[in-house]
């Protein structure tokens, strides 16, 4: 996928992979915005009750708003099928890279993050929103890891 577009996003390097896709930091090849493309795995945007899922998380991370809450602002198909969700970039240490770095009892850490994943999720689940991932935007989760 690296050099490849996703509709107006040039696809710069993986980001991380999860077990329905992947995700990408991608450049908008006219305005330079950088951008996070979420891109299911070919088998998957096969199933239409599949990209109807996905889409709806693109949908629903708007109706949820709140700080701690990774926003979209685009999605669609690649010409071969292949469904994308285009997010804002987040700059940053993944918590995973970060629990690793610090090798150590996480302490006040620990609280501080463990409020910022609880307020996010209670703001999704005012709106009535059922999760399966949380992306949460912290002072230290601030990229996808999967």
């Amino acid at each position: 996928m690296i050099g490849q577009l996703v509709g107006h996003y040039k696809v710069a390097r993986k980001i991380g992979d999860g077990g329905m896709g992947s995700v990408f930091e991608a450049v908008h090849e006219t305005i330079g915005r950088r951008v996070a493309v979420k891109v299911l795995k070919p088998q998957f945007s096969k199933d239409k009750n599949v990209v109807t899922r996905f889409f709806n998380e693109a949908r629903a991370v708007n109706i949820v708003s709140h700080p701690g809450v990774v926003g979209s602002f685009d999605y669609g198909e690649m010409p071969d099928g292949t469904a994308y969700i285009v997010m804002e970039y987040l700059e940053g240490e993944s918590l995973s890279a970060r629990i690793k770095r610090t090798a150590g009892p996480f302490g006040f850490d620990a609280l501080r993050i463990g409020r910022q994943i609880g307020a996010a999720l209670a703001a999704a689940h005012s709106k009535g929103i059922i999760h399966r991932e949380a992306y949460v935007k912290s002072n230290v989760c601030s990229q996808v890891d999967h």
